[in-house]
């Protein structure tokens, strides 16, 4: 069967981050810290770390185990309902809502070859993207700065629909959206556990792109295609019509 479309991962597939993942969070928290003090809270600046990321292990735990998305805005707020009066709670979460969205969105960088391999195929295939989030906002203002909407007719969340990849059923919403079948679609992506796993139970062909090392496939089948970059994987496209 000949491929038609082609559904992409976006954070470490399509884009990357200026800083560490953790450092942008840790960033837009110092403005909380400081909301707090300014309030009266006691919670220190290294308190209040070791609670997010404690509380945040304990979350992404809940995620990963029964793939299921939990928005950033109910996570951050049971955080912050543990340290702060209940008056002050919906003030402190919008402030370290917008702080944390505009961190991550602003330490949002393209891959080199990106855009480059986009204008190529929107040529040729029809485009979209499902990704993993908690925040769908962060998603559609990344893709607004970056200038990447005009090349996918159809953008898919977990924040969107509660559920995470690789829960086959975010592939096939993605499918029925664009009104696609899974055989004529590859899902590119560059989490084995995630995106090539996820895709292929939802009966999609897939392609694992490592722009770096990637977790090992413990036994299990390989990707249908493999790419060490997006350019490489422009070119095993090129020379692969059926698969």
């Amino acid at each position: 069967m000949a491929i038609n479309a082609l559904l992409f991962d976006l954070g470490g597939t399509l884009l990357t981050r200026d800083i560490e993942d953790r450092l942008v969070d840790e960033e837009a928290l110092k403005s909380l810290a400081e909301y707090l003090a300014s309030k009266g809270c006691t919670v220190s600046e290294e308190d209040l770390l070791w609670r997010y990321w404690a509380h945040y292990r304990m979350i992404n735990d809940l995620r990963e185990r029964f793939l299921i998305e939990i928005p950033m805005r109910v996570w951050l707020g049971s955080l912050i309902s543990k340290l702060c009066n209940l008056h002050m709670v919906d003030e402190a979460l919008n402030t370290v809502e917008a702080k944390i969205v505009d961190a991550r969105v602003e330490s949002a960088i393209l891959f080199p070859d990106t855009v480059n391999v986009l204008e190529v195929l929107r040529d040729s295939y029809r485009l979209g993207v499902v990704t993993n989030t908690s925040s769908e906002k962060v998603t559609k203002k990344i893709l607004r700065r970056l200038d990447l909407n005009r090349y996918f007719e159809c953008i898919v969340t977990s924040a969107e629909l509660g559920v995470r990849k690789p829960y086959p059923g975010i592939f096939l919403y993605a499918l029925r959206e664009m009104r696609l079948r899974a055989d004529e679609t590859v899902f590119i992506g560059d989490s084995f556990k995630h995106d090539i796993i996820g895709s292929r139970q939802a009966n999609m062909r897939n392609c694992l792109v490592c722009h770096e090392e990637t977790e090992a496939s413990d036994g299990l089948p390989a990707p249908d295609l493999t790419a060490k970059s997006l350019s490489e994987l422009l070119r095993t496209l090129e020379t692969t019509h059926h698969l």
